[in-house]
């Protein structure tokens, strides 16, 4: 029989993780973890809702500038959320096409980031947004860039007594924009290959100053890509530049071949989809 346990403070969360170890569970939205109750693929010892846990619903303005998003915020107010329409529209635009508007209503941030499904939308958005994690257990908080959360495939650099409680997005930057753009077959589906693109343009819009990538379902993890960010950095605004970062990162990403598509479509797939994001990016950079 597995137990219940809805605690009120981080604290008392940490302290059930603690207890149980890899026999407890956290439960968030429910939307990954009781499809895996349900197929009989985990049977935990106990359950530790965040639904009282208040701290983590929470987003706001950090003390630089940037903002704060509790771990257990869902999709769908991601999607709703102003702040984030404005200055972080690659994030908005990912929580609007997670799979449905009831799992968008249910399932949280950070319950998508600790499944860590290659193909997950929010993750990618975070890379090119230069989002940090924090966690906190026994000996106290952590915190690292999101894509050093994911260490392989479903696999997170969380320990079973940590609680990833707030994901921390820097503070807007001048000339820049964002997009996220998803490739998928139907509406429910999960990304067939998913690009965020973040820029920033100099004072006139000529030239790219800085660029962040993040790709879903091009790799094991949710991956950003190098590559790409090094042809822009620096290159002129132009249809050109984004045409040779998407080589570059249709050439560095490894995505896996299944039913659903190839390694080498979903290369292609790689390559037209930042040309459409970077486009979006860099008109919204030019606007802002």
């Amino acid at each position: 029989m597995t137990a219940y346990a809805a605690p009120t403070t981080v604290g008392d969360v940490v302290r059930l993780l603690s207890d149980h170890g890899e026999q407890a569970k956290v439960l968030a939205g429910g939307q990954s973890l009781l499809v895996l109750l349900r197929q009989d693929l985990i049977s935990p010892d106990m359950l530790v809702s965040l639904r009282h846990v208040n701290e983590l619903r929470d987003i706001s303005r950090s003390h630089t500038g940037g903002v704060d998003i509790g771990a257990a915020v869902t999709q769908a107010r991601l999607e709703t959320d102003q702040s984030l329409l404005t200055h972080y529209t690659a994030l908005a635009e990912a929580a609007s096409v997670v799979a449905t508007r009831q799992v968008r209503t249910l399932g949280t941030l950070g319950g998508n980031l600790c499944h860590a499904d290659p193909t997950a939308d929010p993750p990618a958005a975070l890379i090119a947004l230069g989002a940090q994690l924090e966690a906190v257990g026994p000996r106290g908080k952590k915190r690292l860039p999101v894509e050093a959360f994911f260490k392989d495939f479903m696999e997170v650099d969380l320990a079973p007594n940590e609680l990833l409680t707030h994901i921390l997005l820097p503070p807007p930057t001048s000339r820049s924009g964002s997009a996220y753009l998803k490739y998928r077959l139907r509406d429910v589906d999960t990304a067939l290959i998913g690009v965020a693109v973040w820029l920033q343009v100099s004072q006139n819009g000529d030239r790219i100053r800085d660029a962040r990538i993040g790709l879903a379902a091009a790799g094991p993890t949710p991956l950003r890509s190098l590559a790409a960010e090094e042809v822009l950095r620096g290159a002129p605004a132009t249809r050109e530049s984004l045409v040779r970062a998407a080589e570059a990162a249709a050439a560095t990403c490894e995505p896996l071949s299944d039913t659903e598509a190839s390694d080498w479509y979903r290369r292609q797939m790689v390559r037209v989809f930042l040309e459409r994001a970077g486009d979006r990016a860099l008109e919204r950079a030019r606007s802002a």
